[in-house]
């Protein structure tokens, strides 16, 4: 078998087509590597369910390798456990509570990778309902899956709550996977194992099928090795052909964000310096700006309002014949079951159930919308004056008004655990098409070495 370990999309579809590799041969594989690094004590435990039909499903994709034309055919993808995927594979968002539900139908991002023949490998670990569960809540925890571990120190914070689709990813056991992010659930992740991760304007990939926290936040997103292979991922989801290719960064306006540049000390302060002489040197015009943070409890009080009228909705459409129907009979089952279910607690449930309406009719939250929509406007007359923006922390005012970010990985910090770097746009062509330029010449992502 050849080695698989940090193959892109474009070599995979290349063996593919010069018959070097079955679909089959290629899940087979990471079945293995799966089963080597990922599954059993003492283990990175990123990946929750294997599908059981993969090797079957990869067996007729082989068959009938003609009808696929498109670049995610025989992908080996993994998909994070609170997507729906409408097979023998659960979907329960980490919670004992949900751990036997099946899903009726597959979430859209789902239907459309089956279309393209693409392989659904599994589900991924994740923190439990998205990180909206407890705020005591430990970072890649589920009360159904266990703690997914770091694959660069098993002892360090590996991030949320799409931390088993970045583990994954990074451990290079499949081609690529999804997430879902409301409030970094992505990105944090993403940097924290040194890979790509691609958070999308909110709105432009189908939500449906997927546990939500928050409709007016939540957003789907590829999480890759690469710039490129997020690109593709994303291109073919939206059924857009966006050429992605080496171009002059001479004719790229980068703004530097002056307020995530503020405070840094040590290894960030080095790093960041060394990315900016970097891009200087390479002919991109650099221009400072300033994008404002906003107070968390803003975008925490929007997830506030609208995640037990938006959990209820998704519930109530399960069977009939499935005991939990409502964010209320999952608090009552947790309480049935503590030992199993509150490791660290249900506080941000018990907040919802029991300080919002759940039917949107309060007029706090209908201030904070109008507030979305102002500040959404004041920090895109800032990005205006920029092809992309690079920021050097985290900043939650790019989720809060639905900006797409990604992120890319640039080595690691003296201990070994990765570094990397956020980055925006106005809008996601200009943002993945200056994010590969910018990846050209700051981008180095360092493979863990696995045992």
């Amino acid at each position: 078998m050849q080695n698989i370990e940090e193959i892109s999309i474009h070599q995979i579809q290349k063996m593919l087509f010069n018959k070097e590799i079955t679909v089959k041969e290629l899940v087979t594989e990471y079945l293995r590597l799966i089963a080597l690094y990922d599954q059993g004590s003492g283990k990175l435990n990123s990946i929750l369910e294997i599908n059981p039909d993969a090797l079957s499903i990869a067996a007729e994709l082989d068959v009938h390798k003609s009808e696929y034309a498109g670049k995610l055919y025989g992908l080996p993808i993994l998909i994070k456990d609170n997507i729906d995927t409408a097979d023998r594979m659960h979907t329960s968002a980490g919670s004992l509570a949900l751990a036997k539900s099946f899903a009726s139908s597959d979430a859209g991002i789902v239907e459309t990778l089956r279309e393209k023949g693409a392989v659904i490998l599994g589900k991924t670990n994740m923190t439990e309902f998205a990180d909206h569960m407890t705020k005591m809540a430990k970072p890649g925890y589920s009360s159904r899956g266990g703690i997914v571990k770091s694959p660069y120190n098993k002892n360090n914070n590996p991030g949320g709550s799409s931390t088993g689709s970045a583990v994954a990813v990074s451990a290079n056991l499949c081609a690529a996977s999804f997430g879902t992010d409301t409030s970094g659930s992505i990105i944090s992740p993403a940097i924290k194992n040194g890979i790509v991760g691609y958070r999308p304007s909110t709105g432009l990939l189908s939500q449906k099928g997927i546990i939500p926290v928050s409709f007016t936040l939540d957003t789907a997103g590829p999480m890759a090795r690469s710039v490129m292979d997020a690109a593709i991922l994303f291109s073919e989801l939206i059924n857009f052909n966006m050429e992605i290719k080496d171009s002059n960064i001479k004719e790229t306006v980068i703004g530097i964000d002056q307020i995530t540049l503020k405070n840094l000390i040590g290894e960030e302060e080095k790093k960041a310096d060394t990315i900016i002489k970097t891009l200087e040197k390479s002919g991109a015009t650099l221009k400072r700006i300033e994008i404002p943070k906003k107070p968390k409890k803003n975008l925490k009080n929007i997830q506030l309002y609208e995640f037990k009228y938006a959990l209820n909705r998704y519930l109530s459409q399960l069977p009939t014949t499935f005991p939990i129907h409502s964010l209320k009979d999952i608090i009552e089952f947790n309480n049935l079951n503590p030992e199993k279910t509150l490791k660290y607690g249900q506080t941000i449930l018990i907040d919802a159930e029991e300080k919002t309406k759940g039917d949107l009719s309060e007029p706090d939250y209908r201030i904070l919308l109008e507030d979305r929509k102002k500040t959404k406007n004041e920090i895109n007359q800032k990005l205006k004056e920029v092809d992309i923006c690079i920021m050097f922390q985290e900043n939650l005012i790019l989720q809060y008004i639905g900006l797409p970010i990604i992120s890319i990985p640039h080595d690691t910090y003296v201990d070994g655990m990765p570094y990397g770097v956020y980055l925006t746009s106005l809008n996601d062509t200009a943002l993945l098409k200056n994010a590969y330029k910018i990846d050209q010449i700051i981008g180095y992502r360092v493979a863990p070495a696995l045992s």
